[in-house]
């Protein structure tokens, strides 16, 4: 990505995919149920953290007819291969987020603080997702401690 354009997405009736079923796979599914998406999951094992009831589980190997419809597709699995193939594979309609590559993704996620109607977002331009996760925390602390009545 050369120039990001920073922005929230609502995703109210968007289809979203996530293609993997293991720890970073989890952690994108809990974000995108806490933001009111249920997602498809193609992924032929999932991590016990993961609720089979809570998505739309494909429990097989990726496949493109899975992800013809998706509108986001998320890929979080341990195979470059099959990552590239779904970027490779994406129409232009679709957006991509390879977690594994961020030179591959036509978007990355942003560590976020969200307090009532605040929403502060930290991004390392996905080249420290480490980073930008204690920064967030930083800056929620003395968030806290500045404007613990309005962070409530």
């Amino acid at each position: 990505m050369q120039s990001p354009y920073p922005i929230i997405l609502n995703l109210a009736d968007k289809n979203v995919a996530v293609v993997g079923g293991g720890k970073v796979a989890c952690r994108k599914i809990n974000k995108l149920l806490a933001a009111g998406v249920r997602p498809t999951v193609i992924s032929p094992l999932l991590s016990p953290e993961i609720q089979p009831t809570q998505i739309n589980w494909i429990p097989d190997k990726y496949q493109r007819k899975y992800v013809e419809n998706m509108d986001i597709i998320i890929t979080c699995t341990d195979d470059r291969a099959v990552n590239d193939q779904v970027k490779k594979e994406a129409t232009h309609f679709q957006l991509v987020n390879n977690t594994s590559d961020k030179t591959n993704s036509d978007f990355y996620n942003l560590a976020t603080i969200k307090a009532n109607d605040m929403f502060i977002s930290v991004s390392t331009m996905g080249k420290s997702p480490s980073m930008a996760k204690k920064m967030k925390n930083e800056i929620k602390e003395w968030i806290k401690q500045k404007f613990h009545k309005e962070f409530e």
